[in-house]
């Protein structure tokens, strides 16, 4: 006596909860991934609040005004009689007026002295300036 086999195909099945669980993995590897590539070249200070739109870290340069009134091109501490010699040794060969220049003051300085270091810089060549704020 011969038996028949019976073949029964199963089709396949999309199972959604492994598939949310990578989705949530690639978008906790992504959130992390974007903010380590954030690079902030000035030094902590304490910055007032505002908004304004995200600009490309390319062509920036970074000045931080501390509370005591210390100046600081891209983490390099510098007088203020001294800032346009600071830059220039930094970037040689460029022009300033293609740079955006980052002010970073901390709102317990002095509005003069800020005032001050951005009248030395665009007398060097300096026209766009944006200021950091705090969100």
């Amino acid at each position: 006596m011969k038996f028949k086999r019976i073949r029964v195909s199963k089709k396949g099945k999309i199972e959604i909860i492994p598939m949310i669980d990578v989705m949530f993995f690639l978008l906790a590897t992504f959130i992390i991934a974007s903010l380590s590539m954030q690079y902030y070249q000035g030094i902590s200070v304490n910055l007032s609040q505002g908004q304004a739109e995200k600009i490309s870290q390319e062509q920036t340069i970074t000045i931080s005004i501390t509370k005591d009134n210390l100046i600081y091109v891209n983490k390099n501490k510098v007088e203020l009689s001294n800032i346009v010699n600071e830059i220039n040794k930094l970037y040689p060969n460029q022009d300033l007026s293609e740079k955006i220049i980052l002010l970073a003051c901390d709102k317990d300085s002095k509005q003069g002295f800020a005032t001050q270091a951005m009248l030395m810089i665009s007398k060097a060549g300096g026209q766009h300036f944006s200021i950091i704020t705090q969100p």
